[in-house]
């Protein structure tokens, strides 16, 4: 211990604290430990059953997608990260969607029908959207509430309903190649 976090017999003896190194060397395995929570939770997983109307009226649910591959993007309206993703993936989706991607958007901020409807007209979004929470995308998702998101949350969903991939807004490389990235992981899923 005294190697590891760089306390010495004495210091412990008079009550001080960790030194820098010592902090610095704990919030590295406080990291490392955390990516592997991360890492277990990436894991394929069921997506759990839905059921939801987007702004237009149309009923989605997941028994309706079954067979299908399937994106889920749970977003904030007032994202502008949110909105540049949803209007660089909705001509892809167009094109994906001939070969059965279904794709659809759920949105975690406070909003009603009026505003998802600006949100799809001023962001070219033509996938559905829906209203929904963030104790609804933990639900779905199996992720805790308790653990944080970042806005868009991507959720790549096989024909058999197992997700096999997930992105996060933070993930900037993952969002700096966005269409070729998207592609992969709807590919990887047929």
């Amino acid at each position: 211990m005294e190697a590891l976090f760089g306390v010495s017999r004495d210091c412990r003896s008079k009550g001080e604290t960790l030194s820098m190194v010592g902090i610095l060397r704990l919030a590295a395995m406080a990291a490392a430990l955390l990516g592997l929570a991360s890492a277990v939770l990436a894991a394929p997983r069921p997506m759990r059953t839905f059921d939801v109307r987007s702004f237009d009226g149309r009923s989605v649910s997941s028994d309706d997608l079954k067979g299908r591959p399937v994106v889920l993007m749970f977003l904030s309206t007032d994202c502008p990260h949110c909105q540049e993703t949803a209007q660089r993936l909705d001509p892809i989706y167009r094109e994906l969607r001939q070969n059965g991607l279904e794709m659809i958007g759920f949105s975690l901020n406070k909003v009603d029908d009026r505003d998802l409807r600006e949100f799809a007209v001023r962001f070219q979004a033509s996938f559905p959207i829906a209203i929904s929470s963030r104790e609804e995308f933990s639900r779905i998702t199996g992720v805790s509430v308790m653990t944080r998101i970042y806005y868009p949350y991507m959720v790549f969903v096989d024909r058999q309903g197992v997700i096999r991939e997930e992105h996060q807004g933070y993930e900037q490389a993952w969002f700096d190649s966005l269409e070729v990235n998207f592609r992969a992981a709807v590919s990887a899923m047929r």
